[in-house]
């Protein structure tokens, strides 16, 4: 019943991000100024080349933090293979599925139990939201003046808000035995010089991903600096939690535009810079992932594997 309700909230929310995207193209799509800044950046196929390897660098660094956790004498394209079908599953369906072709392509490995795999992807999913929440919480204080409706008086009340759930959640006992175990998966994947290894490349991984945010923002004169642009990339990929349609077309568009015009108050040029940063990690999602497919034609199984959890998710 407490999943049912959270999925709940987690699709109303999406819901109305989707709703603010589809007002956003309403007001602000313009197809001749989209077709035309495509031609601009095909153009240009200098900073194509540099977008691509830098945001398919930034899929190795994640692979390089996860083959350091499990630990053991697996080839790093086998973790890379996992993301990328990830990535290419939840670029087509609705709501994120991608994790079950990671658990699956490192559980097909010698001496690695499925328990083994699953424990590995949440480790590394926590990792991933540490470090994105970090990154967010460090750009929301940062440019903390250009969010006037942002108070003392509604951080207070989040504050509030957000200790209640936690009471609440701690006062039962099968949540809190949640929260414990994954405190403890935390607490271990940080500890010792690996921990700070995999902290790095994590966080190195968001900094690469944040380069298409800015060449894309930079070709619509939108003058964000590269730290700028990190943060709308790790406020807008957060957001992701509330995907409900594949890739999160809509969600993403919503929350990135809305973080761009925190710095620059021009919502056209921030809602076309969305479309075309998420254009592009569209594109790459479906190259890559079905790269992967043609180098290991039975990993398609995965896929379907993963649209029937995801349908039974729903």
């Amino acid at each position: 019943m407490k999943r049912k309700h959270a999925m709940a909230a987690v699709r109303l929310v999406g819901a109305g991000l989707v709703l603010v995207f589809l007002w956003l193209t309403y007001y602000y799509f313009d197809g001749e100024v989209l077709l035309e800044q495509l031609h601009l950046l095909f153009r240009r196929p200098d900073t194509l080349a540099w977008m691509l390897i830098i945001y398919a660098a930034s899929f190795w660094l994640r692979a390089l933090a996860w083959k350091s956790y499990v630990g053991k004498p697996i080839s790093l394209i086998v973790y890379a293979k996992g993301i990328f079908l990830s990535l290419l599953i939840n670029h087509i369906f609705p709501l994120k599925a991608g994790d079950i072709a990671r658990v699956a392509v490192l559980a097909k490995q010698k001496d690695v139990s499925v328990d083994e795999a699953v424990h590995s992807v949440a480790v590394m999913r926590l990792l991933d939201m540490l470090v994105l929440c970090l990154l967010s919480a460090w750009g929301m204080y940062a440019y903390a003046n250009r969010f006037p409706a942002i108070n003392a008086t509604v951080i207070g009340v989040i504050g509030i808000i957000g200790a209640a759930a936690i009471a609440v959640l701690l006062s039962r006992k099968s949540d809190a035995e949640w929260i414990r175990k994954h405190h403890r998966m935390i607490k271990s994947a940080l500890r010792g010089k690996r921990g700070v290894y995999m902290v790095g490349m994590i966080a190195l991984s968001w900094l690469c991903e944040a380069v298409v945010v800015y060449e894309m923002t930079h070709m619509l004169r939108l003058p964000l600096s590269l730290w700028e642009s990190v943060w709308v990339n790790s406020i807008t990929v957060s957001g992701q939690v509330f995907q409900i349609t594949p890739g999160g077309l809509g969600t993403y568009e919503a929350i990135m535009a809305f973080a761009v015009t925190r710095i620059v108050p021009d919502w056209n040029s921030a809602y076309m810079a969305a479309m075309m940063a998420h254009a592009f990690k569209f594109v790459f999602s479906y190259l890559v992932g079905i790269a992967m497919l043609f180098m290991s034609p039975t990993d398609i199984s995965f896929v379907g594997s993963a649209w029937k959890k995801g349908r039974e998710r729903q």
